[in-house]
């Protein structure tokens, strides 16, 4: 067990990096990547491991192994954006806030779309539920002092994933799940005051209204003002 815990934490660390080296450019697309025993050398690690991250970066489109050739590098329309791991590169590869405006835009379309279906399809359970959990956002929020962004995140995430399920399209969840996640996770070490959260709450008390009220278009407008706002607050760089 703990062997098999190592490989993958060591397969996963190979896996970022070249990942991270392709979306920074330093591989393009048609370069071939150093052979095995070279990324064994540079990485300290066995051909195992190496070929397990190849596989991994090869299954999210940003190489191909070619027989002969070696692994070459894929054209940027051959990326899985959609991929958790791909977003997080991206956004940790520089010029985060251009890409961040792409996300913004895509999240927009995505978790709005998503707001309007909830009101008109989410079951009592699901508006109870999405009820509840703004009540924990109300009750993190309802002491400065005791503010803790970590448990605001995860109660925030918790909000939008459920009324994200409640549009009962389950794609269209899947892909706002994704695209949350990743970019929770390559922004975690950001600092964010209480402020800003506390702000953040009547955007999210109309949204929530709204899918009480089985108001479709009162959600997805109230849904797109979040993100406005949300765009308004995103960093310079």
């Amino acid at each position: 067990m703990t062997y098999n815990t190592m490989h993958r934490k060591l397969y996963e660390h190979v896996e970022e990096a070249i990942g991270l080296r392709i979306i920074k450019d330093e591989y393009k697309p048609g370069d071939t990547l150093p052979n095995e025993e070279a990324l064994c050398a540079e990485f300290s690690v066995s051909r195992g491991v190496i070929r397990e991250a190849i596989k991994v970066l090869q299954k999210k489109g940003l190489v191909r192994p070619r027989p002969k050739i070696g692994t070459q590098i894929q054209p940027r329309t051959q990326w899985n954006l959609f991929d958790a791991d791909v977003l997080v590169w991206k956004l940790k590869a520089g010029q985060q806030r251009e890409f961040l405006e792409k996300v913004t835009e895509v999240r927009r379309i995505i978790e709005s779309e998503a707001a309007n279906l909830s009101a008109e399809r989410a079951t009592t359970e699901e508006i109870a539920e999405i009820q509840l959990l703004f009540n924990r956002l109300d009750n993190i929020l309802s002491d400065e002092a005791k503010f803790n962004y970590e448990a605001y995140l995860q109660a925030d995430m918790a909000l939008h994933i459920a009324i994200l399920d409640a549009s009962h399209n389950e794609l269209l969840a899947q892909i706002g799940h994704t695209m949350r996640h990743a970019v929770q996770t390559a922004r975690q070490a950001d600092l964010h005051g209480f402020d800003t959260a506390l702000a953040s709450q009547p955007l999210h008390a109309a949204i929530i209204k709204a899918i009480v009220r089985k108001d479709p278009k009162s959600a997805y407008t109230a849904s797109c003002e979040m993100f406005n706002k949300l765009w308004e607050k995103m960093p310079e760089k």
